[in-house]
């Protein structure tokens, strides 16, 4: 450990590992590759160089260090230090803090302050084991995360086992699972929002849809919510100690519902939602749209943590970070090929759609797309970029522009398919202009947890039956009503938690419908 300069190269990786860490459910651990290759090998070049140039394979390793450190942490630095004031001058402003931010490493790497070390094999062996530790530390947070993803699943087994004589594939309906992610209830809309949304109602109701007028979500985020309800059950026995949604997604990906539809004999499709935790990928098939390519979020994060944000704030270079137009055209393809193109598919077929609408970011008004250009990032309640009233009046449009596309997707699908389909429409959550993710007394919980919820049962049921229908409960309905699979309904629950505290959830049944305090 003294005599081996490895630090280099491992702390090289490290802030790649963070990154990842710290953005584990909405970047793919694909996206280490090739960066997470890359940067090492630029550290050994450059350590064997300035070995080759000082002589000193102990000196040229705390540069390479310091150089990294310099490099790939200038942008957290200085985030941190953008408050801090000198005088009547900001710390972080741009043209102060590079020069420092320089000066501070150039007179750590200078041969003044290196003479004066009177052990640098001593130095050698701090930072190996220093970044031993570091990146140890880094690929533990990412395995809790990933490997839950593999090995949280429900038990179908014995729920495979204990279904009835089934009748023949040929007879049964197709069936659509739309979430609409954080589409208010329509009193919500008037009382809240100050919109009426009735014509839409309406329009839904003339085509044979019933609406749940009562409905509520069981839980305040998209993730809980759709693992409850593709499990048909509350979410219990979740690790508090797994810090992110590796567990949710593992109960997503391997959901009870879909498996009951495989062993009826269905087809299994879904779309690339935009959204990590709600991509189902291990379905028959899976539809992305082909005018998207690869993501590169993860180096678009190194990027802007790095020295080249100067570069990326002055315009010089342009960051690969997703933007509206590529949210846009995803969902632009959701629509389209899911009313036209997917009806087709032969077979009996189960359909998931998650459309991240009209949850913010507001990328689109009544008319269609807007600011192609601008970042894409989900935000929601406290967490918006902008004020309430920004909040509002953007949601507004993008319910209008929404309930446009639905209409057509609907009409596709009763007109493409051959027999009457089941079609759920239904929101994961409500809206956030009055949601604080980390309080419960700053949040007006009958805004986040009233949804819209709208069923086309070619079973003959009627409002009364779904009239309070949560999502925990919709495929136990369904399968007993439409496939003659008895379950039981479950009494309806609602759930608050922090967005950091995901699986800690706090019971507010009681309070979930009481009308908030609206400033």
């Amino acid at each position: 450990m003294k005599k081996f300069v490895f630090y280099p190269l491992l702390f090289s990786i490290n802030p790649i590992l963070l990154l990842l860490a710290a953005n584990i459910s909405d970047v793919p651990v694909s996206q280490l590759f090739p960066v997470i290759l890359i940067t090492p090998l630029v550290a050994a070049g450059l350590l064997w160089l300035l070995t080759k140039w000082l002589k000193d394979i102990h000196r040229a390793g705390f540069i390479v260090f310091l150089l990294t450190f310099w490099f790939f942490h200038y942008g957290t630095v200085r985030l941190w230090a953008g408050s801090i004031k000198i005088g009547p001058v900001l710390l972080g402003s741009q043209w102060l803090f590079f020069p420092l931010w320089t000066f501070i490493f150039v007179f750590l790497m200078s041969g003044y302050l290196w003479r004066r070390i009177t052990s640098p094999k001593t130095i050698t062996l701090f930072f190996n084991l220093t970044c031993v530790v570091l990146v140890g530390f880094s690929i533990l947070r990412i395995s809790l995360d990933v490997v839950p993803r593999y090995l949280t699943r429900v038990e179908v087994s014995k729920a495979l086992q204990s279904l009835p004589d089934l009748p023949s594939t040929s007879s049964q309906p197709d069936v659509y699972y739309i979430i609409l992610d954080g589409y208010a209830r329509e009193d919500v809309l008037r009382e809240m929002y100050h919109y009426d949304n009735s014509a839409f109602i309406n329009e839904l109701e003339d085509k044979g849809f019933l609406i749940a007028r009562n409905s509520q979500s069981n839980y305040m985020q998209t993730a809980l919510s759709v693992a409850s309800s593709l499990n048909m059950d509350y979410l219990s026995g979740l690790s508090t100690i797994v810090p992110d949604r590796g567990q949710l997604m593992g109960m997503i990906q391997h959901n009870q519902a879909m498996a009951i539809f495989k062993h009826m004999g269905y087809k299994l499709v879904t779309f690339d939602s935009g959204y990590q935790s709600t991509d189902i990928t291990n379905s028959d098939i899976h539809l992305v749209s082909p005018r998207l390519g690869k993501s590169h979020n993860l180096e678009a994060l190194m990027l802007i943590n790095s020295v080249a944000s100067i570069l990326i704030e002055n315009k010089w270079i342009d960051v690969p970070i997703p933007r509206y137009s590529s949210a846009q055209e995803r969902m632009k393809y959701e629509f389209d090929t899911l009313g036209s193109e997917v009806p087709n598919i032969t077979g009996p077929k189960m359909v998931f759609a998650h459309f991240i609408t009209p949850h913010p970011p507001f990328i689109f008004d009544q008319n269609g797309p807007i600011s192609s250009e601008k970042f894409y990032v989900l935000q929601d309640g406290n967490n918006f970029w902008g004020t309430r009233e920004q909040y509002i009046n953007n949601y507004v449009e993008q319910i209008i522009f929404t309930n446009k596309q639905v209409i057509k997707v609907i009409d596709g699908i009763i007109a493409n398919s051959k027999s009457p389909p089941i079609i759920i429409l239904q929101a994961d959550h409500g809206p956030g202009a009055y949601l604080d993710f980390k309080s419960v007394e700053n949040t007006c919980l009958k805004e986040r947890f009233s949804i819209f919820s709208a069923y086309y049962l070619p079973s003959g049921s009627t409002e009364e039956n779904i009239n309070d229908l949560t999502p925990v409960n919709i495929f136990r309905y369904i399968f007993s009503s439409d496939f003659k699979i008895h379950y039981d309904l479950l009494p309806n629950k609602q759930y608050y938690s922090t967005w950091d505290l995901k699986n800690s959830f706090l019971d507010v049944t009681e309070n979930s419908q009481l009308t908030c305090n609206l400033p």
